[in-house]
């Protein structure tokens, strides 16, 4: 069933055009991902599909019928509104309509009697559409699901501006819609509020139409990607790695048949300018006639040459190469402890780092990791002995609230400011992240939040310290600009000490793992994938759907007699071997993938080929894996 429709929209702004004939359609159970770089039109395009704004030329609805589930990138709320009361605004409107109905059939005269019972059915309806008798239970399990359920009874107002994300989300979910769109949905989510809206987008029997820059989410959820080329959108069937493995090899192809296509051409014009030669040496007939055959053969083939590769837009180039240090110790925290009046974060928390580490520190949100940051920075010293850092190292940091910007000088003047530099050395840093022109004259606060995180991390380039300290580095910055980030810190020799809750990020970089537990800190060998997979004991209440954790905690609390009787628990033996397994397969997926990317990168293309099939052979045992361990956890 088709469940919506896009074809030949365009949309210009102030003469610059975004969309040029944009078409897709969505399909009952397609479960899209749309990408492209920032400012590419994917939010306009979103909506136009939702009628909240008018293209150019073009048509774009959702079928009849269907209900929509709406989750934007920012959302504004009546902050006095409880955040329970915010979930259950329909279903008091729906319920009271529903009691006024009742008592009206039941006042109503004989005459009034076919009136006033349409109306009761209409609002016994509007009730039962959204499911009106267990929707405050659904919406209490759905705040717990989120991370939101101490804070029901609180006003919105109090929530920060991810919290009133994930209470954004929360409503679209509540509406038990057909068709979800969703506009960055796991922005501000901590890991495992992401582990677990992966899980929910994964079993959700509708339609999905998702904008994210989250890797590990789109491979894990879509089955087919939408992606920006030139102002237009293509298809590609499959998740994220399979868009990865297929764009690269058609580019790489088109290049090999580009590089050989110019070499004709260029003999073609030899032979061309050889024959002119002997026409003007030679005035016999039959040599002007050669010649024109020639000229009319490289028209030709010129008309129909190969196309030369569109790589995309281009991306940042930072490079944070860091000063030589001799130093062994990079961070020790001995009994360190921090409260903010009855709310104890940390307690007698312990940490050792050593220089030349990649560690990433991650725990659910609220529970402290970005103030351990901000005190590491502003109070971290070799004579400190609760915090110490190694004497000759140079601390750089990325705010993840970009509180080391000042917002009212312009990019130009925040980069001089850092460093003396000379007009061409600030314009050329600038220009390496991606702002050149006029953009180097904008203030600072006029900045979009990703165009900040791109001028913190030119600052760390200028400084090249030696312990870089990121707190959500990559925070709205689009994929190529992640995997530039990520290539740079790949090749960076310092230490490195990170919060972020980009999985695919702390995958690529971190070497080990430090969770926030118990106000303490307890560290992990490996990246997070193999952090993940050890931390299984938590998992069976983090995945799932939250209907289903609530009927667990429901029976827990019921007496002996009302409980349903248990299931048969899964063998921990077998647990343990498939969580083996999977994290080997992971392991060697990343393995294959930089295999295939080196490999394509050098031209060896069988080479490429040989890795991209293997690695579509690991991912449908991956696939299978994983569909066994859900169903062994349940």
């Amino acid at each position: 069933m088709l469940i919506a429709s896009v074809q030949n929209i365009e949309k210009s702004y102030a003469g610059q055009t975004v969309l040029d004939g944009v078409s897709f359609t969505v399909s009952t159970g397609e479960r899209l991902g749309l990408i492209g770089p920032n400012g590419c039109g994917k939010t306009t395009l979103l909506d136009i599909l939702l009628g909240r704004e008018q293209a150019d030329s073009g048509a774009a609805y959702v079928s009849s019928g269907v209900r929509v589930g709406y989750v934007p990138q920012y959302v504004e709320y009546d902050d006095e509104t409880s955040v329970l009361g915010h979930l259950l605004k329909q279903y008091h409107v729906c319920a009271e309509t529903l009691r006024l109905e009742e008592e009206r059939l039941a006042a109503s005269s004989e005459a009034d009697r076919h009136r006033a019972m349409l109306a009761y059915q209409k609002a016994r309806e509007d009730y039962e559409r959204i499911d009106g008798d267990s929707l405050e239970h659904r919406a209490v399990a759905m705040l717990d699901a989120l991370g939101l359920g101490s804070r029901s009874d609180e006003r919105v107002g109090t929530l920060s501006g991810g919290e009133k994300n994930v209470l954004s989300l929360a409503q679209a979910l509540l509406a038990r819609p057909d068709f979800l769109i969703l506009d960055e949905p796991a922005n501000h989510l901590d890991y495992l509020g992401i582990a677990w809206l992966e899980d929910f987008l994964s079993r959700f029997k509708g339609a999905i139409l998702i904008v994210s820059h989250n890797r590990y989410l789109l491979d894990r959820v879509v089955t087919g990607i939408l992606a920006f080329e030139s102002r237009r959108i293509r298809y590609y069937g499959g998740n994220y790695s399979d868009y990865q493995t297929t764009r690269l090899t058609e580019l790489l192809a088109q290049q090999a048949d580009y590089a050989a296509n110019q070499k004709k051409l260029a003999r073609l014009e030899a032979l061309v300018n050889k024959f002119e030669s002997l026409a003007r040496a030679h005035p016999d007939p039959a040599w002007g006639k050669r010649l024109r055959a020639r000229r009319h053969q490289l028209e030709r083939e010129k008309a129909q040459a190969v196309e030369k590769p569109d790589p995309g837009p281009d991306s940042m180039k930072p490079d944070f190469t860091g000063r030589s240090t001799k130093a062994n110790i990079a961070l020790q925290l001995r009994g360190y402890s921090k409260a903010f009046g009855e709310t104890a974060l940390f307690e007698n928390a312990e940490m050792d780092i050593s220089c030349g580490e990649r560690v990433a520190l991650i725990g659910p949100n609220g529970c402290g990791k970005t103030t351990l940051l901000r005190d590491i920075v502003a109070n971290g010293s070799w004579t400190n002995s609760k915090m110490r850092i190694g004497p000759s190292l140079t601390v750089g940091f990325c705010a993840q609230e970009q509180e080391v910007l000042t917002s009212r000088r312009s990019l130009f003047d925040e980069i001089c400011a850092t460093i003396s530099l000379t007009n061409n050395e600030a314009l050329s840093l600038l220009a390496r992240f991606l702002f050149t022109g006029e953009d180097v004259k904008k203030k600072v606060e006029d900045l979009s939040g990703g165009e900040r995180n791109r001028l913190q991390l030119a600052k760390l380039m200028i400084l090249q310290p030696n312990f870089l300290i990121l707190d959500e580095p990559t925070n709205h910055l689009d994929i190529m600009a992640r995997e530039a980030v990520e290539e740079a810190l790949g090749e960076y020799k310092g230490t490195l000490l990170v919060v972020s809750h980009d999985r695919y990020f702390l995958d690529k970089i971190a070497t080990r793992v430090v969770e926030v537990v118990g106000r303490r800190l307890i560290s992990y060998p490996g990246n997070f994938s193999d952090f993940w997979f050890k931390r299984q004991a938590a998992l069976p209440r983090i995945v799932g759907r939250a209907s289903q954790r609530a009927k667990v905690r429901s029976a827990e609390a019921a007496p002996p007699s009302q409980s349903a009787p248990r299931r048969k628990r899964t063998n921990p033996i077998v647990l343990a071997n498939l969580e083996k397994r999977i994290a080997e397969c992971e392991r060697q997926k990343s393995s294959l993938e930089s295999r295939m990317t080196a490999s394509f990168a050098r031209r060896d293309i069988r080479e490429g080929h040989a890795a991209a099939k293997e690695l579509d052979k690991l991912k449908t045992e991956l696939k299978e894996l994983y569909e066994k361990w859900v169903e062994a956890e349940e």
